[in-house]
């Protein structure tokens, strides 16, 4: 039966999503959760939770799935351990490498990959069940055909509701350099969701640009299960119980069959609880002219109304709706589904009318703009009240002298609970079957819905009320633990062994240039020795070849830049030239598996996020020929991970990539496109991005960071040109002035760090 996965970012929502129907839950501890803003969980809270989930069938996945500082490996084991020793039926873990040693030190856990490490194709899949995990969480961009493909490798778990990011997973650093608050680290700021402006046509006024609708693969999951997907999940861990709840309950009754009316019921649920952009289908089935939301932000609710034309009251406005409102509801007012007004609260004290009600007035609402709910106190009421519970049948023996027995059971498990005491004779009123019933029909805090079988009375016995409700809580006690079924503990173990980093000193420095264009003059007698070409286009072959040639002429080593985000259709592309090159610069995982099926050479890029020496060594076991560390790590940072070995990359300079997009930014409008390689995006403090667009097996964008990396990095170095103009690539090639070449610059993460 496909698995319904739900969030949990507090123990309302843990409740809501179990209560609803959930068959597993994911959540983060109070550490190495990509979702460190949401309350998450402390041991104790875990535990029980966990327990309470077993007892009604319904599995715990715990997300470690953060990038790893040095200071932070034996923290990360150790919250591994204490989860899988809580009873967590797998592990959500983002580093691949962290992840390979934890299996190795551990084999008894089960391990699922994040989606943050950015799984959408055959060889990410490959290199996952090789290093032991035994689930992937595809990326969402993942298509339909590599679903299938993945999906007959190894387990799979694919997103079906909630936020989309604007990056490919795994790869997105605007938060990052925009205020040092990683989003690979838990604390994405979201400046995706804010107004950019594009220097094209029809774009140049202000929107939310990057920002993407909710996903909502609805009746859609059906396709998904005949491509072999097991597991479906719903993202939101910062969401409000109401909403996943609302989210639960729609994907059970779509799989259970439930009618039309049912559905379109579950619908409104859950667009009242939460609804960014009215839904989209996502990336998997080809990307829908509702996949961006350009023009409302955030939650926007369900339509239940709009503001009359006809206004009697100084201080409120009349809406027009068949909706009757709750004290407390929230509303938001749109006009023409394009621009936000404001919005109101609704109270009970408020005017009441036939054919509407009424909320604060507000000069800026004009009679047909719509007004949205937003906040449905009585659903989630209704929701809160919801309870899964488990049915037992409880049957007693009881007889004067003897000690009462009481059998409890479910479908499946059965204990005989023996009390402390035995029954005495009763002097005045007897113990009758309804004081047994009386009593065992109060579970206290257990999930039970109880029934009763055979209740034997043998003689007039008396037993005391305080002695019987004792009596019960143990038996409850003990069918809870029971079913609960804790696992024995896991002792620390002693880190798994790896091998040292042999890399020697080279007799030279090495300079990495990634470029789109290396046929300028600026690279006559640069210093460089390794030259990475990034494509306009990756199936142009002629293109391909000029850089070949060059390179030869210049005794370049020669990578070809192979992004995160490559789908089989781009991957059969290249490997009718990848040879030509000495090897691949990759910035995905996949291609570990892809370079040892291959048999080329990998420099292993910073997409690769190497945040400390256990995942160096742990990925150099694999023997790269070249590697370059996270970008995201302080100069400090990275001298002590380089310590470790000679010949390690850093990112030092030029083009800082913080975005790979997975969709069209201009909507897929294909016969209107201008097909331009270079755009810009302008945010509201005239801030400037370049907007890069690539050709594959589509058409691809990636967004630059405003300013570019300047620093003073020695030893082994990567530089990245592709935003840069020639003037620019001249200052950072032959030691010009950066100070008066670079008018935008920053130093990146090297002096404050990532938090």
């Amino acid at each position: 039966m496909p698995e319904i996965l739900a969030p949990a970012g507090d123990t309302a929502a843990f409740n809501a999503a179990l209560d609803s129907g959930a068959d597993a839950i994911y959540l983060g501890l109070k550490s190495f959760s990509a979702r460190r803003s949401a309350a998450n969980f402390s041991a104790e809270e875990l535990q029980n939770c966990i327990a309470r989930a077993h007892v009604l069938g319904a599995k715990v996945y715990v997300a470690l799935n953060t990038l790893v500082k040095d200071g932070e490996t034996e923290g990360f084991f150790a919250s591994a351990l204490d989860a899988w020793n809580a009873g967590a039926d797998a592990l959500i873990i983002q580093d691949v490498f962290l992840g390979k040693l934890l299996k190795r030190t551990c084999p008894e856990m089960v391990l699922h990959l994040s989606t943050q490490a950015g799984v959408c194709n055959v060889y990410g899949a490959r290199l996952a069940k090789r290093y032991g995990f035994s689930r992937v969480i595809l990326a969402r961009e993942t298509p339909l055909a590599d679903i299938k493909k993945i999906a007959a490798e190894i387990e799979t778990e694919v997103f079906v509701q909630g936020a989309l990011c604007t990056c490919f997973s795994g790869q997105c650093y605007l938060s990052s350099f925009a205020g040092g608050n990683s989003g690979n680290r838990g604390l994405c700021k979201q400046p995706c969701r804010k107004k950019y402006s594009i220097d094209r046509k029809g774009r140049e006024g202000y929107s939310y640009a990057l920002s993407l609708s909710d996903l909502c693969v609805g009746r859609d999951i059906f396709r998904l299960i005949d491509a072999g997907v097991v597991s479906f999940k719903i993202e939101g861990r910062m969401r409000s119980a109401a909403y996943v709840g609302a989210a639960v309950k729609y994907y059970k009754d779509i799989l259970g069959g439930a009618d039309e009316r049912a559905l379109a019921g579950d619908f409104s649920d859950l667009k009242r609880a939460y609804n960014r952009g009215d839904y989209t289908r996502g990336y998997t089935f080809g990307q829908d002219k509702n996949l961006l939301s350009p023009f409302v932000q955030g939650h926007k609710g369900e339509l239940v109304g709009r503001v009359s034309a006809r206004q009697k009251n100084a201080k409120f406005t009349f809406i027009e709706s068949a909706y009757a409102p709750s004290d407390g509801d929230g509303f938001k007012v749109i006009r023409g589904e394009k621009e936000e007004l404001g919005g109101g609260e609704y109270r009970a004290g408020f005017p009441k009318e036939k054919g509407g009600f009424y909320l604060p007035k507000n000069p800026a609402f004009r009679a047909g703009d719509g007004v949205y709910l937003t906040t449905d106190v009585s659903l989630a009421a209704r929701i809160a009240e919801r309870k899964r519970l488990l049915p037992v049948t409880v049957g007693a023996h009881i007889a004067v002298g003897e000690v009462p027995i009481v059998r409890i059971s479910d479908a499946f498990e059965s204990i005989e609970c023996t009390a402390q005491f035995r029954a005495e004779a009763a002097k005045t009123r007897a113990l009758s079957r309804q004081d047994i019933i009386d009593c065992f029909s109060k579970t206290d805090e257990y999930p039970f819905a109880v029934s009763f079988a055979d209740i034997e009375i043998e003689g007039d016995c008396f037993i005391v009320k305080s002695a019987l409700n004792a009596f019960r809580r143990e038996a409850y006690a003990a069918l809870f633990t029971r079913l609960a079924a804790p696992r024995a503990s896991l002792a620390s173990r002693a880190g798994a062994a790896v091998a040292p980093l042999l890399k020697l000193p080279d007799n030279e420095v090495k300079t990495a240039v990634i470029d789109r264009d290396f046929s300028s003059d600026i690279y006559r007698g640069a210093p460089l020795t390794d030259a990475i070409f990034k494509p306009h286009n990756y199936n142009d072959e002629q293109a391909i070849r000029r850089f070949i040639d060059i390179a030869q002429y210049y005794a370049w080593h020669k990578w070809l830049y192979l992004p995160a985000f490559m789908v089989g259709s781009d991957i059969e592309a290249i490997e009718k030239y990848a040879d030509l090159f000495d090897g691949v610069y990759a910035e995905g995982v996949f291609a570990l598996e892809l370079c040892r099926e291959k048999n080329w050479k990998l420099f292993a890029g910073t997409g690769f996020g190497i945040f400390n020496r256990l995942s160096l060594l742990s990925l150099n076991e694999e023997h790269p020929s070249e590697i370059a560390l996270s970008k995201e790590l302080s100069e400090r940072e990275l001298e002590n991970i380089r310590s470790r070995g000679e010949g390690i990359f850093a990112f030092a300079g030029g083009s800082i990539k913080v975005m790979e997009l997975g969709h069209c930014p201009f909507g897929k409008t294909c016969s209107a496109c201008d097909r331009r390689s270079d755009y810009c995006m302008t945010d509201e403090s005239g801030r400037k991005f370049p907007l890069l667009r690539y050709e594959n097996s589509a058409c691809r964008f990636e967004v630059y960071n405003s300013a570019n990396l300047v620093s003073g990095l020695a030893g082994n170095r990567v530089f990245d040109f592709s935003a840069l103009s020639d003037a620019e690539k001249r200052a950072y090639l032959f030691d010009g002035d950066l100070k008066t070449a670079i008018s935008e610059r920053t130093a990146g993460a090297l002096k404050r760090g990532t938090q």
